[in-house]
This record gives C-alpha cells, sequence and structure tokens, in this order.
C-alpha cells in the first residue's frame, strides 16, 4: 500500500506539472517543466518512487541568447544616435543641406569676383558665409545635444537595470526557499528567467547557477552583482575633469565603488557609451576640422586682400603667441598706410628674411629677432602716421585720422610663418571670427620659452570606445621650453609607454598614441595653463585633445565689422610696386581680393581625425562630402550590425525554444500515460485492500 500511494502521489503530481506546462503554452519566456520518477531504496529494498521537478533549461542556449539580446540592443542604441546625428546634416544632395553650403559661397565669389562694385554681391557673398557658419553651428549643438540626451538615457538605463537586479535577488532568496523545503520552485525560476533577458537588453553579464537554486549574476570580471543581495550600479558622480562620467558598481554585500565601465562590453548601456563617448565626438571633431578649414581659407584670402576704401584699424585674433617669441617669419611683406582714395601715405616693405624694414622715404631699420621687436621697429617706422601694438597676443595697427591700412604679399617670396602670410597668421583682417585658435601651426620653435608659470594639463587616455583607461596630470616647469614640454610628455613618467609627442616645422605639437597599446585617443581632461598674459591654455595653442578643437565649431561666424558694412570685404588688393607717396595703392574696382576669395575655395586643404590621422589634400567639397560619408556609414555600419545581431537573437531564441518550450502533442502523450500510471496506482491500493481485508476475515 505505501509502494502504491508513493505511486499515486508522484503520478497526481506529474499530471499538475503536465497541466502546468499546457496551461503556459503562450507564456512568453516560460520554461518547461520535466517530471521525472526516482525509484526509493530503503534497506536495499524498494520502498516505492518519488518524483523530481526540474526545468528544461539549456544553459549554453541561454548563454547564447542572453549575449545576442545584449548585442541587439546596443547596435541598436548606438545605430538610433549616430541615425539622428546624420539626419541632422540634411541630404548631401539638398540645396539646403549644410554640405551644400560650400557651393553657395563658391557660386557667390564667383559672382562677386565678376562685378566686386556690386554692394548686393557683397551681400550675397557675405550672407552665404554667414548662413555656412550658422548651419555648422546649429549641426555641431545638435551633435552636442545627441551626446548629453545619451549620458541622460544612460541614466535611466543604470536605474532600471538596478530594478531588475533587487528582483532578481529577492527570487534567489525564494527560489532557496521553496528548494530547502522541498516545494516546487519552478514558478520562481522562470520569472527570474524573464528578468534576466530584460537585464541583458542593458548589459552583458556572467551566470552561475546556484546550488540551492537561482543564479548568481556577476559582472565579465567577476565582480557579483546579484546572488541573495542585489549590487548598486551608479553613474559615477566625479568625473575626474572629464565632461562625462563612467559607471561604477557597488558589488553585493560590499561599500566599494568601483569603475567598471570598460568592463561593460554589450547592451543599451554600452552602445549609448559609445555614442556618447566615441561615435558621435568622432562626428563633431570631424565638423570642425571641416569648418575651420573653411574658415582658414576664407580668412587667408580676405587678409591678403583688401577693402575699398582701406580700413582705418585692424585688429587680430589671441594667437596665444608672447612678445619674447622669436619672429619666425620668412619672405616679404608691404604695410602701407593709404588715403581715402587709396594713394600711399607711408609703406614699409618688410624683408623678414634679411630682417629689414624699408620705408617710402629709403630709410631701413632692422625687424630684430622677436615679435615684440618687430612690432617696435614697424610702429617707428609708420611715425605719426599709424600705430601699431601687441598686447596679450593680439596684433593691432590703426592709422591716423581717416586713413586705412592695407598689407600685401610679395608675389615673388610672399612672407610665411607655420603656412600662413603675416596679415593672415595674426588674423588682421579676418572675414571669419573665432575665439578659438582655427589652425595649429603656430610657427613656435622648440627653443621659445613655454611661457606657462601656473596650472596644469591633465590628460585622459580612451581606447577606441572613448572608455577612460588612465588619467596623467602634467604641470610644465616655470621658465622651460616647448622642447622641455616636449621631452616631458615623452618621459616614461608620462606618455613614453603609450604615446610620442613632437613638435613640427610649422610649429605644431602631435601626441600620436603607439599601435602598439590599447590607448586610441590622447584627451586633454582639464587645462589650467595660460601662456602669459594672452588668455590661451598650451592646449588650446596646440590644439590638444577632442573637446577643445571640436568647440571650434560653435565659435566660428561671420565678422561682425562684415556683417554691418558690406563695404569692409575685401575685393581688391594692394598695388605692390606702389610704395610711393601719393602712388596709387589700392584702385577702386579691383577684383583681385574677390578672385582670391573664389581661389581659395577651390584650394587642397588636411583635415585631422580625432585618432591623429589625416586626410591629405581634399578640397572642401570633397572634405564636406567626406563628413557626410562618414555620417551616413557609421549610421550604416551600426544598423547592419543590430540587424544581424537581431538575426542571432531570434535564432537562439527559436532554438531555445524549441528544447525549453512546450510542445502540446509530448505533453497530451505524457498526460495519457501520467492518468493511466495513475490508474495503476490506485488499482494496486484497492487490491492491496482488499487482500488486506480478505486476510482480517480470516482470522
Amino acid at each position: 500500500m505505501s509502494t502504491g500511494l508513493s505511486a499515486l502521489l508522484a503520478n497526481q503530481a506529474a499530471l499538475r506539472v503536465t497541466s502546468n506546462n499546457i496551461a503556459n503554452v503562450n507564456t512568453d519566456g516560460y520554461v518547461r517543466q520535466e517530471a521525472s520518477t526516482v525509484a526509493q531504496v530503503l534497506d536495499g529494498q524498494s520502498s516505492g518512487v518519488s518524483l523530481d521537478i526540474t526545468r528544461a533549461a539549456d544553459k549554453f542556449l541561454t548563454a547564447t541568447h542572453l549575449s545576442s539580446i545584449s548585442s541587439t540592443s546596443q547596435y541598436e542604441a548606438t545605430a538610433e544616435m549616430m541615425d539622428r546625428a546624420q539626419s541632422g546634416f540634411g541630404d548631401p544632395t539638398s540645396e539646403t543641406s549644410l554640405f551644400a553650403s560650400i557651393d553657395n559661397i563658391i557660386a557667390n565669389a564667383a559672382t562677386l569676383a565678376s562685378d566686386p562694385s556690386s554692394t548686393l554681391n557683397k551681400t550675397d557673398f557675405i550672407s552665404s558665409v554667414e548662413s555656412a557658419f550658422t548651419d555648422v553651428q546649429d549641426a555641431y549643438n545638435m551633435i552636442d545635444d545627441l551626446r548629453d540626451e545619451a549620458n541622460q538615457k544612460l541614466s535611466t538605463a543604470v536605474g532600471e537595470a538596478n530594478a531588475l537586479l533587487e528582483q532578481i535577488a529577492t527570487l534567489n532568496t525564494e527560489i532557496q526557499k521553496y528548494t530547502m523545503s522541498g516545494a516546487d520552485a519552478s514558478g520562481a525560476e522562470t520569472q527570474q528567467s524573464q528578468l534576466l533577458d530584460q537585464l541583458a537588453e542593458y548589459m552583458d553579464f556572467n551566470l552561475t547557477y546556484r546550488e540551492l537554486g537561482g543564479v548568481e549574476v556577476r559582472t565579465t570580471s567577476g565582480l557579483l552583482l546579484a546572488d541573495q543581495e542585489a549590487g548598486q550600479l551608479t553613474v559615477n558622480s566625479e568625473t575626474d575633469g572629464a565632461r562625462y562620467p563612467g559607471i561604477s558598481v557597488s558589488p553585493a554585500g560590499s561599500d566599494a565603488e568601483l569603475d567598471i565601465t570598460r568592463q561593460i562590453n554589450s547592451g543599451e548601456i554600452r552602445g549609448l557609451l559609445t555614442a556618447r563617448d566615441s561615435e558621435l565626438p568622432e562626428l563633431a571633431f570631424a565638423l570642425s576640422e571641416y569648418a575651420s578649414a573653411l574658415a582658414d581659407q576664407l580668412n587667408q584670402a580676405h587678409n591678403e586682400g583688401t577693402s575699398v576704401p582701406a580700413p582705418t584699424t585692424l585688429t587680430g585674433r589671441g594667437t596665444g603667441l608672447l612678445g619674447t617669441d622669436s619672429l619666425g617669419f620668412t619672405g616679404a611683406a608691404t604695410f602701407a598706410v593709404v588715403d581715402t582714395d587709396g594713394r600711399t601715405v607711408e609703406s614699409v616693405q618688410v624683408d623678414f628674411d634679411a630682417g629689414t624694414l624699408t620705408t617710402s622715404s629709403g630709410t631701413v631699420s632692422a625687424t630684430g629677432g622677436t615679435i615684440d621687436s618687430f612690432v617696435s621697429a614697424l610702429n617707428t617706422a609708420f611715425g605719426a602716421n599709424a600705430t601699431v601694438s601687441f598686447t596679450d597676443g593680439v596684433l593691432s595697427m590703426s592709422a591716423t585720422g581717416t586713413n586705412g591700412i592695407s598689407i600685401g604679399q610679395d608675389e615673388t617670396t610672399p612672407s610665411d610663418r607655420g603656412g600662413r602670410g603675416v596679415s593672415a597668421f595674426f588674423g588682421l583682417n579676418d572675414i571669419v571670427e573665432t575665439s578659438r585658435p582655427v589652425f595649429y601651426e603656430t610657427g613656435l620653435s622648440g627653443t621659445d620659452t613655454h611661457g606657462v608659470t601656473s596650472g596644469e594639463i591633465t590628460f585622459g587616455l580612451r581606447n577606441e570606445n572613448g572608455d577612460l583607461l588612465q588619467s596623467i596630470s602634467y604641470t610644465p616647469t616655470a621658465g622651460g621650453t616647448i622642447d622641455d614640454i616636449v621631452a616631458d610628455l615623452n618621459a616614461n613618467t608620462m606618455f613614453g609607454s603609450f604615446a610620442t609627442a613632437s613638435l613640427d616645422a610649422d610649429g605644431q605639437l602631435t601626441i600620436t598614441p603607439k599601435a602598439s597599446t590599447n590607448v586610441a585617443v590622447v584627451d586633454v581632461v582639464s587645462d589650467t595653463t595660460e601662456r602669459g598674459t594672452t588668455g590661451v591654455s598650451l592646449s588650446s595653442i596646440f590644439g590638444l585633445g577632442t573637446e577643445g578643437p571640436s568647440e571650434r565649431a560653435r565659435s566660428l561666424s561671420i565678422s561682425s565689422e562684415l556683417a554691418l558694412d558690406s563695404s569692409r570685404l575685401a575685393t581688391s588688393s594692394m598695388n605692390m610696386t606702389a610704395t610711393a607717396v601719393g602712388s596709387l595703392a589700392v584702385a577702386e574696382g579691383g577684383n583681385d581680393g574677390a578672385l582670391g576669395l573664389q581661389s581659395a575655395l577651390n584650394e587642397s586643404v588636411t583635415l585631422r581625425t580625432i585618432q591623429g590621422t589625416e586626410y591629405l589634400n581634399l578640397s572642401l567639397s570633397d572634405a564636406a562630402a567626406q563628413i557626410a560619408s562618414e555620417a551616413g556609414s557609421k549610421a550604416n555600419y551600426y544598423e547592419n550590425r543590430a540587424t544581424a545581431a537581431l538575426a542571432l537573437s531570434e535564432e537562439a531564441a527559436t532554438r531555445r525554444a524549441s528544447v525549453e518550450g512546450v510542445n502540446l502533442d509530448e505533453e497530451m502523450v505524457k498526460m495519457t500515460v501520467y492518468q493511466q500510471s495513475y490508474s495503476a496506482a490506485s488499482r494496486l491500493i484497492q487490491a492491496s485492500k482488499d487482500m488486506y481485508d480478505t486476510l482480517l476475515s480470516m482470522v
């Protein structure tokens, strides 16, 4: 009777398991329960049967499915951000897109060259330049807003992951309690499996199945996220000076807070991190390079021309240079004061190679070896006709009375420092204004003093995903030179193992990551240095890092003076032979300046990438196309990866369902077997009862 009773109870439980499977045939994420009988043995003799209930879970298929869920969410998150970034540039084939603006400037430059005296042509050209840089600012702000949005979504995703970890830990306690009491824990296990699928959407993790039921959830590096207690993910409160924080965890049962940004390899959190710290910054950097190249080309051409009448005052941009820096120019240029009719009042011809200044009267003086000495000599040469000053890195020239200032390049050996003429280098007649250096060929030599008396630079070493690997702080030694800085950066205590710093012949300082390391970008996290009293930091003047150079796109705009007065547009140029007093130096109706602007838009440029490599000899139109192509290809890349990951996820889900899901035909067969076994066990008990009754009646 005891044996029959055990069979009755076992088959009754098996019927309950089968009924539960059938009832949950359409329940998403439900894992089929399997009932198997186990023979009971007492003192070496069979004493009935017991039922063992397990879930038909496949650990390997589960791991594959969870991994594919994480990959899908990762690529979808990045693709969504990049697709929106791409759309912000507009359709490259549209006449109203950002990249059509360069064509509009070129077209208006051609019209201006044909009739440089037309106020309408000048206004149209200025308007097209203004519109182009307004579009650049809008595009940059859109990318910047997307980065902020990604950061906000990151906080939300971390909060959702924490809630799931709490529920998983709570279910671990319930499953353990049911298991220890011999009760059925499959319901809680199914619920936990569904929560794990949801957690995989946010991040990847490793699972360890607990002996008493449930799972341990750990990071890929082994940090405990959930057991019977849950760990806590946080978006770091401290950024160490960087714009955005990383992700930390307090492991279950610990108060420690450990950075795990680099340990999250997939899931929505990784997708948002990649968009925020890598892909969107690369796009912003590329946009800034294009916009800065366009501004630099226009400025160089405009500085070699002059308006009619010539402007009374020319004030340059903040160069970050010191008066004690070496002059560093080669070639020759002419500085002239002209009256309202464009006739020479005073002319100073500067031969930088010979180091001399020659006035209209033939007086010769020395330029000296520094910027201060040159400015002083030029100021003296002009006498009462003009004043020249160099203050806090800004060169300024003002003519006396209603006269104007005109500057021309020698046709045979034009002045040059860092690839730009003297007027263009100092930005005396820029058409595009900026609060940041547009170019980084400083013309500084290694023997020039670095000019920093206080402050430090904190560099951030980042991997290809944009994750911060390490921060390194550097304080320049007061009184040192640029060469000293290069040597310090290349020391083993700084970048010796990760990157190489170098200063080229044009005075451009670059820091290039070594291919043998996982450092992809050397960023500038913070910089409190300043060259003298110029207000320009070392990282700003040399264009170090990513955030600073990218910000150029936000600061570029049409000259406020040109926006208010189109007659200031430099459509003419100075006659370099008109050095004698009274000769016609600037003729009304000349179009050399306009032709120079038109020609500049067809010049080849070199653009850097965020990793430091270069795109060489691109036209401005090709440079615009390069950015459009890059934005589109990035969006397509992540969309394709998301599609592939989704296909893998669906295949893994299908295979998992085939193993773990409910098959109605199989369950109906099992139900029939269990019903028959239940009936047989009942008959066994009834037969035993009848035999027992017969035995009692015989006594």
